[in-house]
């Protein structure tokens, strides 16, 4: 019993948080197997990457 606006933002919020969204854009096409590895592996190299230079930022003197 609540105003329709906010009924959708909460539901937008929920799905967002499912990520109901981005399992959809994911499926929309097959992907094939070794292209799959190779985005997640990439992916994995980002993180690390973004790992390493937020870690060395902590480090480095800033006069």
């Amino acid at each position: 019993n609540e105003p329709f606006e906010i009924a959708l933002r909460r539901f937008k919020r929920s799905c967002e948080k499912a990520g109901i969204l981005a399992e959809v854009r994911k499926r929309e096409f097959y992907e094939k197997p070794t292209a799959e590895r190779k985005r997640k592996a990439a992916a994995a190299v980002k993180r690390h990457l973004k790992k390493v230079s937020r870690d060395n930022r902590r480090w480095e003197r800033q006069y």
